[in-house]
């Protein structure tokens, strides 16, 4: 088998694994039996495990971000718009590949740590969509990197809801109020000077 098939074949595996078992009770003969290839085939791609865990993160991670970043520059309207259409994007791949958005969401207080930052982190992206409706006077001034924490929070929480099961349906169902709610949050009156915040991830 080809080096690169092979390599997809364990991420794949890997996805997999890590969202049905947790990345912590997934063993190397877990990966190996489900990729369908030898344990020690694991180590010519990946030195360890944890590795793995951070390859497959920040290439989904950034991916994410910078899917992100096309859709804020290229649509038209003011930041309602470009967040509707983020959080269209974000509930939709919840919906159409849980697995990856499960991974993403389950790994990211570990992974995040580790990886180096990157324009395309979706953490920077938001921050930015926020410091730019700053200055164009869409929303009062405010640290952007706190509101941009918020209103990412705003629309995770909802899919962290639907994988626990205490909500029913769909986030694209839920993405038109995730919208308001962020587009209010980001407009609600701030109480405490702006400041800046310690660098996005």
């Amino acid at each position: 088998m080809p080096a690169v098939a092979t390599r997809h074949r364990l991420r794949s595996a890997a996805l997999e694994l890590f969202v049905e078992k947790g990345v912590a009770e997934t063993t190397t003969r877990d990966l190996a039996k489900k990729a369908g290839i030898a344990e020690g085939t694991i180590y010519r791609h990946f030195e360890s495990k944890d590795e793995l865990v951070r390859d497959l993160f920040q290439d989904h991670y950034f991916r994410f971000g910078a899917e992100l970043d096309r859709i804020q520059r290229e649509t038209v309207g003011d930041l309602d718009a470009k967040l509707r259409a983020m959080i269209d994007y974000m509930c939709r791949l919840f919906d159409e590949d849980a697995t990856l958005y499960r991974f993403l969401l389950l790994v990211q207080h570990t992974a995040l740590p580790n990886i180096r930052s990157a324009p395309t982190s979706p953490a920077i992206i938001f921050r930015d969509l926020v410091s730019r409706a700053i200055e164009g006077g869409e929303i009062p001034r405010q640290d952007p990197g706190l509101a941009a924490a918020m209103t990412v929070g705003a629309i995770i929480q909802p899919a962290l809801a639907l994988i626990y099961g205490s909500v029913t349906g769909t986030m694209s169902d839920f993405a038109p109020a995730i919208a308001r709610a962020c587009a209010a949050l980001l407009r609600a009156p701030q109480s405490q000077k702006a400041h800046p915040g310690a660098p996005a991830r």
